[in-house]
Parts: structure tokens; C-alpha cells; sequence
């Protein structure tokens, strides 16, 4: 889909702490996991290092501080396994032995083209070579063929023989929703929200609930902002609305039944035009345009920093699930790591073990862990983080300290209990995964930008998607 650029207006937020200045951490050069050499493994059997320990290897796209750390704290607990990541976009390291990423993922920003290509090859070639790593960072990849050609194994297999791990304990709306109901063949690590910010009560005066309204619902509201001055939504193209749109309907845009599946062309028509009629009449806008003039705006939320702060200093005080179809099918999220199993790894045990280290409170607590986690307890953790480094008392007076500036000066807002509950509460309505397969999305994002620019017809573009989208989904 397209970038999507979001700011908090002028407000700049400022990590005033080298802890926390942090998307940066130490890296070991060299062999990463200290050992010299490995033993080859004979067929059906485990990998081995020269000294022994069992092989888990994981392909991802960049390794990022939080893997790191988390390789490093597993291995010192699991001598007898050795975790070998293998990025196909390396670290810039630059910087000595500070790390720095290449691609930092942001929710709704897109990461290089390019990369993904790059790095979805590579992952095709190794699972059809049969050479693929035993665990897959899969969240540019199509989760749903993957599972549905048996190339990945279900974690549940593992998870519920497993008496230490109990899914209550994380936001299993969340670790559910990446993929069907047939099983769980992807686990995000954390993830980000896409969410609407506005007057929850605009809503409730014209009969609608966040939680069913639809965008058709959602266009005729906006209908009312005019007679106030106000745009519907700003800070938005046509094609990014549009992207939201699809994230949000994607169920009924991609339609399965049994292993076949079809691109309901007719309901796709529809939604374009009436976005395009949208800016047409004023009611929506792409330019940035102040709370004070305009009712609703798409926000991507990536941190429970920003679940705090953004709502309060944009002047929209209410986050909302954005419109859908109707059926309450929760609020959309994105993930930068969403793991899935080789079905033809040998050392299942061991690749879950890791794993589940991955989904442990204390790693998805770590000043590393820059989303959402999906640890409940690592949750409201952060978020009384974050609201002692707003107040400097974190670790004293001397400890670290997050300073808000806007073109006036410092701003200090007051983050209360009251605010904490509320994303505590906003948090078990997401469960909605927005990229469940980009290559569909890349698909939409090619053909739209023509009907944008009025070179084809809202109808030669839903036919020509039809058509592209329904030959893949069915090869």
C-alpha cells in the first residue's frame, strides 16, 4: 500500500536518555552465536554445532535489537541450543557496535519494495529447496497459501502440550488473528494499531456503534460534518483512504469457500467510487488540517507511548475502531514479526522453546520491545513506564526522561490512572491482522493508483483486480 505519513502536528517527542534513544543496541561481530563450526545434519536428524548444542535457525528480514537481546538471554539459559538468525536486509552497523536499522518498521509506513521482494524470494527458494530455516519471520509473506500447502506446522501442536504456556495470559485476539480458524500457523511477537481518532459521542448521536458501524455508515456521517465547516477526514489521499478501507474489509473483498477464492470485483467498485465522491465534495482532504477542523482521522499507532500521547495531543481525544463491514470483526493491527513454523523443521521442541522466550514477560517488557506486546502483564508495564518517564521518576531524579516539545515550548501532559485503563481496555477489541497477504494489497495498490488519476474506470479496474487476484489466490 502506500506510505502513509503521519505526525502528531508539530509536537516532537524527545527520548532525552541513551536507554532509551534506543533503536540501537551492542552486537557481537562475527559469529553471533560463538561457536567455530557446525556439524552437518544427516537427513531427519537435528543440526549440531561442533560443540554439540542443536541448531534452531530463523529466517527474518532484518534482525533488530529486540532479536538480539532475546537470542543473547535464551542462549545464556539454553547452553545446549544454539539460535542462528539469519537476516536477508543486514543491520547497518556502521555506527561501530551500535546497532542501526535499516528498514525500521513503523506502523503504516511501508518498508523498501524492494526488501520484501528481496526477502520473500529468498524465503521460496529455501522452503521449495526443502534448505528453509525452522522458523520463518512471515509477515511479508502469504501466510494463508503457505498453511494451506502444508509448509508450515501449527503451533498449537506445541502450545498445548506445553503446561508452562497459557494463551490467557497474552491477548489471544491478537495471537489468533493472523490466521484462520484452522490453526495458528503465525505468531505475532507485537504489533501496531491502525485505529480512528474523533468524538465518540458524534457517533452516538446518529445511532452508531464503533464497534458495527460501516464505511457506508461512515460516508453518510460525514455528510453532516459539512454543515458544521468541518472536512469529514484530512491528512489522507484517495488511495491511502482507500488502503485503510481494504484492511478493514479485506474478508469481504477476498472471499473463500472451501480452498478456492474469488475478489468480489462489485463491492470493490463500489467502495472507490465512493471514496473518489468523497474529495469530489469537499468532504474529505489530504492536506493537514487541525482537530478543530475535522471530525475523524487515521491514525497508526505504534507504541503504547503513542496510545497515550497521540489521542490527547492531536486534540482527537477518542480512539475508535475505524469502520468496517458490520460485523464487530475487531480493530485492524499490524505486526513487524509474526512468526511462523517449517513444517519440516526437526527441531520443533527447541524452535518453540524460543519462541515462547520471545512471547515471556521479561522479554516483551525490554526497553527493546518498541510495539505493542502481546504480554498482557508486559502491556501495563510499559504503560507505567511511560508515564514515570513523562513524570522524570522512573529511576530518580537523575534517571531517564521523555521531554514533549511543540513550536511553543515543553509540553508536559498528565497521563492518569483513567488514561492507562483506557488503552487497557481499547486493547482486547483488536483482532483484525491488516496484511494477511501483501502480494493481494500490492495487487489493489498497482491497479487503483489509475482509477485515482483517471486513466481507467472505477469498473476496467475492479475487473482487471478480479481477474489478477483470483488466478493467484487459486494457483
Amino acid at each position: 500500500m502506500k506510505k502513509r505519513t503521519k505526525g502528531w502536528h508539530s509536537i516532537g517527542l524527545l527520548l532525552l536518555c541513551a536507554a532509551l534513544a534506543a533503536c540501537s543496541g551492542q552486537r557481537q561481530n562475527g559469529n553471533e552465536s560463538g561457536n567455530a563450526g557446525e556439524t552437518p545434519a544427516a537427513p531427519g536428524v537435528a543440526q549440531k554445532t561442533s560443540d554439540g548444542k542443536t541448531v534452531v535457525t530463523m529466517s527474518v528480514m532484518t534482525k533488530d535489537r529486540f532479536l538480539t537481546q532475546a537470542e543473547r538471554l535464551f542462549e545464556a539459559a539454553h547452553p545446549d541450543i544454539d539460535v542462528q538468525i539469519v537476516e536477508t536486509v543486514p543491520a547497518d552497523t556502521s555506527g561501530g557496535d551500535q546497532m542501526i536499522v535499516k528498514k525500521e518498521w513503523k506502523a503504516g509506513s511501508e518498508t523498501n519494495a524492494e526488501d520484501i521482494e528481496k526477502y520473500a524470494n529468498s524465503v521460496n527458494t529455501a522452503i521449495m529447496s526443502g534448505q528453509a530455516s525452522d522458523i520463518i519471520s512471515a509477515e511479508y509473506l502469504p501466510i494463508d497459501k503457505y498453511a494451506e500447502k502444508g509448509l508450515l506446522a501449527d503451533w498449537n501442536e506445541l502450545a498445548e502440550q506445553d503446561a508452562d504456556f497459557a494463551k490467557s495470559d497474552y491477548y489471544e485476539n491478537v495471537l489468533s488473528a493472523v490466521t484462520d480458524d484452522t490453526g495458528w500457523y503465525g505468531i505475532p511477537t507485537s504489533f501496531a494499531l491502525e485505529v480512528m481518532l474523533g468524538d465518540e459521542a458524534f457517533l452516538t448521536q446518529n445511532g452508531l456503534d464503533q464497534q458495527t458501524w460501516t464505511w457506508d455508515q461512515f460516508v453518510d456521517l460525514l455528510n453532516k460534518t459539512k454543515a458544521d465547516g468541518k472536512y469529514g477526514i484530512s491528512r489522507m489521499s484517495p488511495e491511502m483512504l482507500l488502503a485503510f478501507l481494504v484492511e478493514t474489509t479485506y474478508d469481504q473483498l477476498v472471499k473463500r469457500d472451501g480452498s478456492s477464492a474469488s475478489f468480489d470485483a462489485a463491492a470493490f467498485q463500489a467502495y472507490m467510487e465512493k471514496i473518489k465522491k468523497l474529495y469530489d465534495d469537499g468532504l474529505a482532504t489530504a492536506d493537514m488540517m487541525g482537530a478543530q477542523n475535522t471530525a475523524f482521522s487515521s491514525e497508526s499507532l505504534d507504541s503504547p507511548m503513542n496510545a497515550l500521547l497521540v489521542p490527547t495531543m492531536s486534540g482527537q481525544k477518542n480512539m475508535l475502531q475505524p469502520p468496517g463491514t458490520g460485523d464487530g470483526g475487531g480493530i485492524p493491527f499490524k505486526s513487524n514479526q509474526v512468526l511462523g513454523l517449517n513444517a519440516k523443521s526437526h527441531v520443533k521442541n527447541e524452535a518453540w522453546s524460543f519462541v515462547k522466550f520471545l512471547l515471556s514477560e521479561e522479554m516483551q517488557a525490554d526497553q527493546a520491545m518498541m510495539n505493542f506486546p502481546v504480554n498482557k502483564a508486559a502491556l501495563s508495564a510499559k504503560l507505567t513506564e511511560t508515564r514515570q518517564l513523562l513524570e522524570g521518576s522512573a529511576s530518580g531524579k537523575d534517571g531517564p526522561k521523555i521531554t514533549l516539545r511543540n513550536e511553543s515550548g515543553e509540553v508536559k501532559p498528565t497521563i492518569t490512572d483513567e488514561d492507562i485503563q483506557k488503552v487497557l481496555d481499547f486493547i482486547p477489541s483488536v483482532g483484525k491482522y491488516g496484511n494477511r497477504d501483501p502480494k493481494v494489497l500490492g495487487m489493489i495498490a498497482e491497479e487503483t493508483a489509475a482509477f485515482f488519476s483517471g486513466s481507467k474506470t472505477a469498473e476496467a479496474v475492479s475487473g482487471a483486480l478480479a481477474n489478477r487476484i483470483d488466478t493467484y489466490l487459486n494457483e
